[in-house]
């Protein structure tokens, strides 16, 4: 059977220029990620999903099979081959998913508020919104996240440098799921914080660093996530949604939307991130200013 490649994040056009070998490393219902020699995971999506760092969109549809875990994939310039599929990268558009290091403004408090507000209406139980009802185990996770967040959120106001890193490392991994609810927190906070004007560019490092030093006791695919998060790269819902909350256009729904369908708790998890980042530089900017 063979396929057609639509488009695909840069990383994939390093990653063919020469020909290599890749092992399917995990299949989904929407994803397929392959997984390089140096340990680099690149991922195939379905027709009609959005860009995002390391993927690449093909023309086969939702559950379509392309391979399964521990094949050998053959990838060139010009095919990647599975054992019974090929993916014919021709006519492929590469894209970076970059960020530029833009200073972005915050939003206003009621405009933010609105956003919140949305997040909240949707939200499901599980992680930063509560415990699913009579589970244990989620109910001492949930606290977790919640005392790593409410640390992090402190030692950020106060510029404590220490208590930042000790925070961050303990949001790292914690969660279970591809993506761990506490990295999708970070992705958040990360993606407000590489790019809003008000940022502390030393408590920013610190956490970036705190990331990057404990990145490998999460899911390989959440390091995957959060490495790109560290360089500005973002799938196209979450710089949608970005630009239009510090744009304060009124038509953040539709972006928010495809956010939030993100994983079972991941979309808003990240949007947790976003609003926490959003409200500590609004509280140091009226701390100053007054």
């Amino acid at each position: 059977m063979q396929f057609i490649a639509i488009t695909a994040d840069s990383a994939w056009h390093t990653a063919i220029q020469i020909p290599k070998t890749a092992t399917v490393k995990s299949t989904f219902h929407r994803a397929l990620n392959l997984q390089l020699d140096s340990g680099e995971l690149l991922t195939i999506f379905p027709i009609g999903s959005p860009n995002a760092p390391a993927g690449l969109i093909g023309s086969h549809r939702i559950g379509q099979n392309l391979g399964i875990v521990g094949e050998t994939v053959q990838l060139s310039p010009i095919a990647i081959t599975f054992n019974t599929t090929t993916i014919v990268l021709d006519n492929c558009k590469f894209v970076t998913n970059s960020l530029a290091e833009r200073q972005l403004p915050l939003p206003s408090h009621n405009y933010l508020k609105q956003f919140e507000q949305r997040v909240q209406a949707q939200a499901k139980k599980g992680s930063f919104y509560g415990a699913m009802s009579g589970d244990v185990f989620n109910s001492a996770q949930v606290a977790r996240l919640e005392n790593g967040r409410t640390q992090l959120k402190q030692a950020w106001a106060q510029a404590v440098s220490e208590d930042i890193a000790n925070a961050t490392k303990q949001l790292i991994g914690l969660g279970i799921g591809l993506t761990p609810s506490g990295d999708d927190y970070l992705l958040g906070l990360l993606l407000v914080l590489n790019h809003s004007i008000a940022a502390n560019s030393i408590n920013l490092i610190t956490m970036k660093q705190a990331i990057l030093d404990n990145i490998t006791t999460t899911t390989e695919v959440s390091q995957a996530c959060l490495g790109a998060g560290l360089n500005c790269r973002y799938s196209t819902p979450l710089r949608e949604l970005l630009i239009a909350i510090t744009s304060q256009t009124s038509a953040f729904e539709p972006a928010l939307q495809t956010v939030l369908a993100h994983g079972a708790t991941s979309g808003q998890d990240t949007c947790v991130g976003m609003l926490d980042a959003w409200k500590l530089l609004q509280n140091i900017a009226t701390r100053n200013y007054g």
